[in-house]
């Protein structure tokens, strides 16, 4: 397939547009007064009665007409007062556009499909000052008249419009003069929360015809070729930005005319073909269900094809499929724009053999586009701002200070044709799961939507372990017929289901057990093109979307028939090896192959579980259980022994397989540090800190004490969201009043990053040759935190440590790295003192979260040795909230969980055990801590060293007891229980605990907010089963002759606990 040559001119490549629109359509009217501008319908029910057209002559005399009308009716109070203007999509909305030019006023068309609540915010925004509509009042515009206070003007009807004769209205502003004033109002979609008014300048609509008319190379044509001199059907809401755009703006500095349906047809298929059988047309704008429409009609598609060229689509996109289908009878193309870019200029293809690239967009390269890479693994088009090119830039006009844009649209690139892209989505369309995961829908949607029974799909299951599907058939919008059978309905999209299933990543898979349908009375609800608005969809379905995954959690029929006899070895490996096929659709060789050899991904081991629970009735059977057990008679075994409860010998040969896990997986990342070339490059004064993680609650106060720190470091923060900057000024507002807001570009600057997608960290070449050049300290505090799992699921962030290795091997100016690790990674040492250095022993560790810190710690000091530059390693203790302001501590934490359980349980542990002793740090002295140690000179940091971030001045927790009581009591006493918080040892505190399990539901929302201490029961019951071992100590030497924070901290104060624990009720 030829490829496109898309080099960038210096100066932009054509003059610029200096002329008014007003000024082009009296000038027109004056020197070819018949020229064709626009052709309607010439009755409103019946296409055959053929087309009236509307002349430049008449488009100016009821311009000026409309002038007067709005001049003589509407009280002007101010300059560029602002007038809505709601009514039937006819050319009185060119009209009204051009006349309030003239007058003095601006227009803000509201779309009809609005809500009366979002009018009227629309109006609030804007200063409305005047309602305009239509006589008959369209009945979109009753319900708003009830609820509005605004005078309401009732325009002219067409007929007197185009018959009347009409004075000029004086206006005689040049471009110059007139360039920054507004020339309408419109609003964004709303597709991702509520629309927002947008105003649009003369210098914006110009710019926006630049882009348009910038040339294409051979065989390829620009927008303005589609325009110029053509006749083109345009099902484009004139309200709309790309209604306007082409049949208000560019039709007119392009000279084409533009042909629009009956304002009481629907933009179907089927409109288009009979349209064509009454005038003529080269080609047509419509929205993606028109195209959708002429695929599933063969006839339909064939009369279009033989009466157009070609047809642009807007707004969306088709299925696959029904492009495919219509591109192999008429060329198509897709168009994009935003509201706040405007039109993007682009190259259509126009050879027969690029029929093909339908799907892509070629973005013309003088308008500034760049594709950067995004943590999804798609790329975000970002529009750069360049001097030469801003007369083809209109996002730059509304916003001039700006050195870039992001659009949030994501885009992937053709795999062979340089330069095209397809769309994938919005930035805020992403899918993060509750493990990390990450999913476009967009393609599995577009794959659904190919089915002829389908007219909308929407992937859910953000904040959730799988993802599901929100369907809507195509013949439950019209509310008459009742939807089928669910099960009938989903045997019937069952396959295309699953072929778009094979198409999407494991972990995005949808089951059977989570599609819901969308219900007449609910329809999805969409935006004036068409589109879905994907959130409030989704929230108006978040009763059925919840029921969704309760029913999933619970042994019920879909899952399993019945209970297995658990003292049945063969019965229990056949309802293993069942359980298996039916989720992973094929069948387990041997009793001993490991699943995950033949496939098995983490979604199918959550359904695993999650069937094994139901056929065990075991209620605590977790995903982890599979992982450490993954073939059918380690399983067998294991659910036995859970059965039995025969966990003594248990325990030993769990440690020995988790050890010898341990070994491997250590040994195997290191062979990866010894590939790695040992060059090493000069050192210079460090002053760029690369900081991950800094949205989390610990990397929130680091920042805070870097950006305060007298050194002046500069900061580069990569987190997993697109819009690290947003997400950190929101997070730091709710968890601490003291914290940074303001983040000045010259300190600051944060990237989207995934650390383990590759060894550029998922960073674009630009981005990440930046901190190659310029980062001289890696502080590495991201880290996944979850006890339950394994250390196998910890791979992607060693992965990201290797990366970050690398980077610190490659950096210019030789980056030391301060990895931020876990007490958890030495903790099971049988020491009365842990010493602040590397540890061997493959005991040390607790949990697969503990090993994989002591993984990360051995494969730092590798680093260190082999490629010789400096890391540092500081184990993180108990964190509490802030000592110094009003910071509170983590809700997600152990100690705030069983405070808040104790409330409800009416008692409290007199003794926590091993923890009893309480060597807890306050967040503020963590983050000075960890500044001390990464701001100390180059030159007296060690090639490895070990911190102990824990308190060097211990109190216990009886000490503090007596404020928590207190506070409890006080909190109890607020809400009417005039009853005491008992002291109870912990193995009655764990009872009771236990025994309160049978006051809520396992999916009941209250348990988090009243008994979350339930959540951790397993970890309770081990942890004050050891109550009377001795607590380990930490040695902190070293980390107090380094830091001086350390040297003046303090031991827990009861006012501090009682503060914290106000904050946790």
């Amino acid at each position: 397939m030829p490829s496109v040559s898309i080099e960038a001119e210096p100066n932009g490549g054509q003059a610029r547009n200096q002329r008014l629109l007003t000024e082009i359509i009296d000038h027109v009217a004056q020197t070819d007064p018949e020229a064709p501008w626009l052709e309607f319908p010439s009755s409103a029910t019946d296409y055959a009665a053929g087309f009236t057209c509307i002349t430049y002559r008449a488009l100016a005399n009821a311009t000026n007409g409309l002038a007067w009308y709005l001049h003589d009716n509407i009280r002007a109070e101010r300059p560029f007062q602002t007038i809505a203007y709601i009514g039937p999509n006819d050319a009185r909305y060119a009209f009204i556009l051009y006349a309030c030019i003239k007058a003095g006023f601006k227009v803000l068309f509201s779309s009809p499909k609005n809500s009366v609540s979002t009018h009227l915010g629309l109006f609030s925004a804007v200063r409305c000052s005047t309602l305009v509509t239509t006589a008959p009042i369209p009945s979109t515009v009753e319900g708003l008249l009830l609820e509005s206070q605004l005078p309401v003007v009732h325009l002219p009807s067409l007929e007197e419009l185009l018959h009347g004769e009409f004075e000029p209205f004086p206006y005689s502003k040049t471009f110059e003069e007139a360039k920054h004033d507004p020339f309408v109002v419109l609003h964004t979609s709303g597709s991702t929360g509520n629309p927002k008014p947008m105003i649009y300048t003369h210098e914006f609509v110009t710019r926006n015809v630049n882009a348009f008319q910038l040339p294409s190379p051979p065989g390829f044509l620009s927008v303005a070729d589609l325009l110029v001199g053509t006749r083109f059907i345009s099902f484009l809401p004139l309200f709309h930005m790309a209604g306007w755009c082409f049949a208000s703006i560019n039709t007119i500095f392009n000279r084409s005319t533009v042909i629009i349906p009956s304002s009481s047809s629907p933009p179907t298929a089927e409109t288009l073909h009979a349209i064509l059988q009454h005038t003529r047309a080269d080609w047509a704008a419509v929205s993606p269900s028109t195209v959708e429409g002429l695929g599933r009609k063969a006839d339909l598609l064939l009369g279009v094809s033989e009466k157009m060229a070609r047809i642009a689509f807007l707004g969306g996109h088709p299925s696959l499929a029904m492009g495919d289908r219509v591109s192999r009878k008429i060329k198509i193309c897709n168009l994009i724009g935003s509201s706040e870019c405007g039109g993007f200029a682009q190259f259509i293809p126009d050879r027969e053999d690029d029929r093909e690239l339908w799907p892509y967009v070629c973005i013309h390269p003088q308008t500034g586009p760049v594709f950067s890479l995004h943590p999804s693994g798609h790329h975000e088009l970002i529009i750069k701002h360049e001097t030469s090119y801003e007369p083809n830039q209109p996002v730059f006009e509304r916003a001039p200070e700006q050195d870039k844009y992001r659009t949030s649209d994501l885009f992937t690139a053709h795999p062979t044709v340089p330069g095209f892209w397809q769309y994938r989505g919005r930035v805020d369309d992403l899918i993060v799961f509750l493990n990390g995961e990450k999913t476009n829908p967009i393609g599995f949607e577009s794959h659904v939507m190919g089915h002829p029974d389908v007219s909308g799909a929407l992937v859910f299951g953000t904040n959730r372990m799988e993802a599901g599907v929100l369907i809507e058939l195509a013949w439950a919008g019209a509310g008459a017929t009742p939807l089928p059978d669910r099960d009938a309905m989903v045997e019937r999209l069952w396959p295309t289901i699953e072929e778009a299933n094979a198409r999407a990543p494991a972990h995005a898979r949808i089951a059977e057990t989570h599609i819901c349908f969308v219900s007449a009375e609910k329809p999805m609800i969409r935006t004036g093109k068409g589109s879905v608005k994907r959130q409030m969809t989704l929230a108006l379905y978040e009763e059925e979307i919840d029921g969704i995954y309760r029913e999933a959690e619970r042994p019920s029929g879909r899952l399993t028939e019945s209970f297995v006899d658990l003292d049945d070895f063969d019965q229990v490996s056949e309802a293993i090896r069942q359980a298996f096929a039916k989720i992973t659709k094929r069948q387990v060789p041997s009793d001993d192959t490991d699943f995950f050899t033949v496939g098995m991904d983490s979604l199918q081991v959550l359904r695993l579980a999650r069937q094994l629970r139901a056929l065990s009735g075991l209620a605590a059977f977790e995903p982890a259980e599979v992982y450490r057990n993954p073939s059918v008679s380690a399983l067998t075994g294991r659910i036995r022994e859970r059965v039995s409860a025969a966990s003594n010998g248990e325990a030993s040969a769990e440690t020995a397989r988790r050890q010898q896990d341990l070994h491997e997986t250590l040994q195997e990342l290191k062979y990866r540090i010894g590939d790695m070339d040992s060059l090493l490059s000069g050192s210079e004064p460090r002053q760029t800190v690369l900081l991950t993680g800094t949205t989390g609650y610990v990397g929130s106060y680091i920042l805070d004490q870097l950006l305060a720190h007298p050194k002046s470091p500069r900061v580069i923060c990569l987190n997993r969201s697109a819009d690290g900057l947003h997400l950190q000024v929101s997070r730091n507002k709710q968890r601490d009043e003291s914290l940074a807001t303001d983040f000045p570009p010259d300190r600051v600057r944060f990237l989207a990053a995934d650390l383990a997608s590759g060894s550029n960290l998922g960073l674009c070449d630009v981005d990440f040759e930046e901190l190659v050049r310029d980062v001289t300290l890696v502080i590495h505090n991201a880290w996944p935190v979850d006890f339950n799992l394994p250390l196998s699921a910890f791979k992607p962030a060693l992965d990201g440590l290797l990366n970050l290795i690398w980077l610190c091997h490659r950096g210019r100016r030789s980056p030391a790295m301060l990895f931020i690790s876990s007490i958890s990674a030495a903790m099971n040492l049988q020491f009365q003192s842990i010493p602040e250095r590397l540890v061997d022993s493959l005991e040390a560790p607790t949990s697969g979260y503990g090993e994989s810190k002591f993984v990360a710690e051995h494969l730092l000091f590798e680093a260190s040795q082999r490629l010789g530059f400096k890391a540092a390693v500081l184990r993180v203790g108990q964190v509490t909230g802030a000592a110094h302001s009003s910071g509170r501590w983590n809700s997600r934490d152990w100690l705030p969980r069983l405070i808040v359980s104790s409330r409800y349980l009416g008692a409290i542990p007199a003794h926590l055990g091993p923890l009893n002793e309480v060597d807890w740090i306050p967040i503020d002295s963590l983050a000075s801590f960890v500044t001390d140690v990464s701001m100390m000179d180059a030159a007296s940091r060690p090639a490895f060293d070990v911190y102990h971030a824990v308190n060097p001045r211990v109190t216990t927790w009886p000490e503090l007891l007596p404020s928590i009581v207190h506070e409890l009591e006080a909190d109890r006493s607020g809400l009417g229980d005039k009853a005491g918080v008992a002291c109870v040892s912990a193995s009655e505190w764990v009872q009771l605990l236990r025994r309160s399990a049978s006051d809520f539901d396992e999916h009941d929302d209250q348990i988090e907010s009243r008994n979350p201490a339930l959540k951790l029961l397993g970890f309770f019951e081990q942890t004050f089963q050891k109550e009377a071992k001795s607590k380990l100590g930490w040695i902190t030497d070293a980390s107090v002759n380094k830091s001086e924070s350390l040297r003046r901290s303090e031991s827990i104060r009861p006012e501090w606990m009682g503060r914290w624990v106000k904050g946790m009720l």
